[in-house]
């Protein structure tokens, strides 16, 4: 293909296997159709993530499944985990079978059954619908997290992707913000400690119903319609065996090797939040929270989504500066949340907000909620960027799922222990201070080329010439050189 005469502030670089790049495409773009583009397919995932995973954190931000036997959900959630392990990581190879939309419904079926046990068990005492529910739940929701992962990752334009990952995570919250009105309205006067009215896992139930259906909407990656011009290129291996081991070779990889503490780290600290929330607080405290929390959080995720796509900085700027800035406000929350539950330990507390001493511990519980939701977005936005290929986008995404699963289900497992709160946040703490110094090897040297120029736009990569004529039509061509028109000598 002819080279065009790139300049750093007009087309964006695209790296194409090892040696080619390609530039921004040159044909006039059309306006993508509305139902295939990029904006409306993270719209129905992030729909799909309000209605799965979004219920469940609704449930979870009010602890222990908003029930008052917190040790027997948080062990039914450890079995979730354990499950979501093994079929996060079969994902890739579900899809290959069948495609991205049947595996996102498929991973949305589990759901309601979970929240149907926590309902009977509000209810009247039933424990084994609670446990069923938790099995079901964690063999389709390893599939539903690691799909939603694959196509939050790969469907958007690479310019902005941290607006979308924001975007995406937002409805996830906004899960749990609803959740939290619902508890919030249903159980208002209720200054007691104990389980939620069970007229909310009615409303739960029934929009958790919905979520398969909705996953139907999604566009298959052939079908996106990017602003850019640029096609999805999710590529699997032809045979479900050769994905298995294309599988096994990905996560022996020293980024990814590098990585795992970080990610395993990430959503450790969710069953200790939830645990919290339930040791400490009355049912309405922990309904505001949830409330309260989620707006937070979908504020704090859109400003660090705006930063990581500020193209005034360098790529590798904006990744050290966030890691610096997210992990070490965790290092002092976690100091913070040592001494205040090291403190409840002894005093043993039930707070509502009529109480004074309710202020110390509900700002700690709003910035752990915080923390959780940074570093989630952070893990993906950092695992995407330093490993460009497409090919390995699902493979990826099923990766940090199966991971963050191992992580909670060790979590939840340990949570629903009789194991002291301030124990279980010092393990927490112990576990970023491992983490931190192999993902910074990372970070450090994220969008730098081997040269050390530090790129300001991210490459698209096409690694075989199926890909390459793929992006030729769309009007891409051969940049000049491997630095391109993102590349910034700084």
């Amino acid at each position: 293909m002819s080279a065009a005469s790139p300049t750093k502030e007009s087309i964006e670089e695209a790296s194409v296997g090892v040696d080619h790049e390609l530039a921004s495409p040159t044909k006039p773009l059309q306006r993508p159709h509305w139902f295939r583009s990029t904006f409306f397919n993270i719209t129905i995932l992030g729909f799909c993530s309000f209605l799965a995973p979004g219920i469940w954190g609704a449930m979870s931000a009010t602890g222990g499944g908003g029930q008052q036997s917190v040790s027997l959900v948080n062990a039914a959630n450890s079995s979730t985990f354990c499950l979501m392990v093994v079929t996060g990581l079969l994902t890739p190879t579900l899809i290959r079978l069948t495609n991205v939309r049947i595996a996102l419904s498929l991973g949305g079926v589990g759901y309601s059954v979970y929240a149907a046990g926590l309902y009977l068990h509000g209810k009247n005492g039933t424990e084994w619908l609670v446990v069923f529910g938790a099995v079901c739940c964690g063999i389709s929701a390893g599939t539903f997290w690691a799909t939603e992962g694959s196509i939050a990752l790969a469907y958007p334009e690479r310019a902005k992707q941290g607006f979308y990952l924001s975007y995406w995570l937002m409805y996830r919250v906004m899960g749990q913000f609803l959740g939290g009105a619902i508890n919030l309205g249903l159980n208002a006067n209720n200054d007691q400690a104990g389980s939620l009215s069970s007229n909310t896992y009615i409303v739960f139930i029934v929009l958790q119903c919905l979520g398969p259906f909705v996953a139907l909407l999604i566009s298959l990656p052939e079908q996106v319609q990017r602003k850019d011009g640029t096609p999805v290129l999710l590529q699997l291996q032809p045979t479900a065996w050769q994905e298995i081991k294309s599988m096994a070779k990905i996560i022996v990889t020293p980024n990814v090797l590098l990585l795992l503490p970080l990610i395993w780290q990430g959503t450790f600290s969710e069953a200790l939040i939830g645990t919290y929330a339930a040791s400490h607080f009355t049912v309405r405290s922990r309904a505001l929270g949830s409330f309260l929390s989620a707006i937070v959080a979908a504020l704090c995720n859109y400003i660090q989504g705006f930063f990581l796509d500020n193209q005034r900085t360098t790529i590798n700027a904006r990744g050290k500066g966030l890691f610096l800035t997210i992990y070490g406000m965790q290092i002092g929350w976690w100091i913070f949340a040592i001494i205040i539950m090291n403190r409840y330990e002894h005093t043993k507390p039930t707070l509502d907000w009529g109480q004074s001493e309710w202020n110390t511990g509900f700002a700690l519980y709003i910035m752990l909620q915080i923390g959780f939701n940074l570093m989630y977005e952070y893990t993906y936005w950092i695992v995407g960027s330093s490993n460009q290929k497409s090919s390995e986008i699902v493979r990826l995404a099923s990766i940090i799922r199966s991971v963050e699963s191992a992580g909670q289900a060790v979590s939840y497992g340990i949570n629903s222990t009789t194991l002291r709160l301030d124990a279980v946040a010092g393990i927490n703490f112990g576990l970023l201070a491992i983490a931190l110094p192999p993902a910074w090897l990372v970070v450090r040297k994220v969008g730098i080329l081997e040269d050390g120029t530090k790129l300001v736009k991210f490459p698209i990569y096409a690694e075989d010439d199926e890909q390459r004529e793929e992006l030729a039509k769309s009007g891409v061509v051969d940049a000049t050189d491997a630095k391109g028109a993102t590349a910034a000598n700084q």
